[in-house]
Parts: structure tokens; sequence; C-alpha cells
């Protein structure tokens, strides 16, 4: 079987997933759908053997009736994938890859092998592994009907893989009192927006800053409460952990090397992919001295964030 066809299968079943989670009515059974996720993603991240993953994936599936009939609605759809709209080189690959998911002592079964409606869902989770459950989890919380509960969305982010070696403490702070980012509406003139800018509530900044990696793609989110770290929001990139600092300074009030410093100090010892600090004034040239000694910190100063409302940025 070509790998294209492979790659193109599991994308597909990902997207049956995120969309028969997506469509539950209610809000809570979006939330215990994440949190079934979460708990399915550990489980085939264990070392049990493969009879026992799929008895706890399968215990787990039958536990609510909201995931029994995400279960169901994913089944059907598999079952009639001649009807879909999948390429023909992916619907002729996918019989032999679904019979292809290992299970006991390097046999190989087909989805029919443990009967059931329920069997399918639970054997398409072992084949997309860790990363396809987490590409699921992004799926469905990047959406913005689905983060309501945004404070249960992260209780299964920060026990994500790629967060592994970040601290308990990190941890906690992550959760403390999380908030959605926000785009709010920005004067179309530099001059009015910088000044806008300027006058932001300081959390309303933060989370206004926060949208611009949300809507890169990433799950985002502002914290309200102060923590240790001095990190005012955060954002899980496909390769670890961004943290985001914001600095609402009037236009003569620089941001220091002190600051600098002890931001570049978090970012290594949590281990994290990136630092940005972002403010609506400017650097110091020790400030921009002392991030120019690692790659882990970005400064983004008011002439870099007008740009940014421009031609939004990548990360």
């Amino acid at each position: 079987m070509f790998v294209g066809a492979r790659d193109g299968i599991r994308r597909w079943l990902i997207s049956l997933f995120a969309s028969a989670i997506k469509r539950a009515t209610r809000q809570e059974d979006r939330v215990i759908a994440i949190r079934w996720l979460g708990e399915s993603r550990d489980v085939v991240a264990s070392d049990a053997g493969a009879i026992e993953k799929f008895k706890r994936l399968n215990a787990l599936i039958n536990s609510r009736t909201t995931i029994r009939a995400i279960g169901g609605s994913v089944a059907e759809a598999v079952s009639n994938y001649r009807q879909s709209s999948l390429p023909l080189s992916m619907k002729i690959a996918l019989p032999a890859t679904l019979a292809a998911i290992p299970l006991v002592g390097g046999q190989a079964a087909g989805i029919a092998a443990f009967g059931g409606a329920l069997g399918v869902p639970v054997l398409l989770l072992i084949f997309l592994g860790v990363s396809g459950i987490t590409a699921i989890i992004e799926a469905v919380v990047t959406s913005p009907e689905a983060r309501t509960h945004i404070a249960d969305v992260i209780d299964v982010i920060v026990d994500d893989e790629r967060l592994r070696r970040t601290s308990a403490r990190m941890k906690a702070a992550m959760k403390q009192q999380p908030a959605d980012p926000v785009r709010f509406s920005m004067p179309p003139q530099e001059a009015a927006l910088r000044q806008y800018l300027l006058e932001m509530d300081p959390f309303n900044f933060e989370r206004h800053i926060m949208s611009f990696f949300h809507r890169a793609g990433l799950e985002a989110w502002a914290t309200r409460k102060s923590n240790d770290f001095g990190v005012d929001g955060f954002a899980i990139h496909a390769d670890g952990l961004l943290i985001i600092e914001c600095k609402r300074n009037s236009g003569q009030n620089k941001v220091g090397r002190p600051i600098i410093q002890q931001f570049k100090g978090v970012a290594e010892e949590q281990n994290a992919l990136r630092g940005y600090v972002v403010t609506t004034s400017s650097f110091t040239d020790e400030a921009i001295q002392s991030a120019s000694l690692t790659e882990k910190i970005v400064l983004v100063a008011m002439d870099d964030l007008v740009l940014w409302h421009a031609q939004p940025p990548t990360f």
C-alpha cells in the first residue's frame, strides 16, 4: 500500500472522529468526548499488551452514552466508505489497512474480529496511535463552538506527551483561570491602531495577543491569574510548548534586560520550544542582546505587533 494512501486514510479517520464530536449538541458532551480521547491516548501509550489495550479502550467507549453514540457514528461512516468522497486509491487501500491493525502475538485481525460496531472505533484508535488521537483532540478544541469549557479542555492538553518535561508547577499555572483568545476589532489606520493597543485593558490585550496564535491553528489561551512564572499565555505547537509574556507598556517604557533574563530562565527550565515577549513599546539594547544569546526567545515590539495585524504571523 502506498504511504500516501495510508496517510490520507489516517487524516480521513481523524476528521471522522472530530466531526462526530463536533456534532454533539451539548457542550458537556463535547467535554466528555475530549476527556475520553485523553484517557484513550493514555491507554494507547501504555506498555500494556494489545488485548489489554483493547479491553481498556472498549470499557472507556462503553462508559457513557455520549461516547457510544460518537463511536457508532464513526463505525457507520467507516462501514460506508465506498459511498464516501475518498479517492479511489484510498478506497482500495482501506480494507487492507484496517485488516492489518496489529493485535495479539504478531497476528492481525480485521474490523469484524470482535464483532459489534463499537469494536470498530476501538481498533481505529489503536491504528491512529498517540499522535492521531492528539490530532483529533486538536481538531476539536480549535473549533470555537467546542471551547466553552476551556478549563476541561486544558486538563487534557496539559497531559499531552509534548509537555512531558514541563513541571507540575507550570502545568498548574497553565490551568489557573484560563480564558479564550479574543481578536478585538482594531482601527484600520496605523496611528489609530497603535493608540488603541496602548489604551487596551491589560487582560484584553493578552487575550488579543493570544488570538494570533489561535488563528495560526494552535491551541492557545490566556491566564487571568498571575503566576510565579510571569507567563500570560500558552500555545501548543506541534513541536512543544510556547509561552507568551505580554507587556502593554507606554511607548517610553521599554522592556529591560531583567525581564528577558527571567523569561529566558523560565523557557529553559520548562523546556519550552519558544518564548515570546510582546510589548506595545520596545526593548532596551541590553534586553535585545540578552535575547540574542538563545534561539528560544522572540521579541515582538510595537512595530512588529502592528505588522502582525497586517500580515498574520506563523509560529
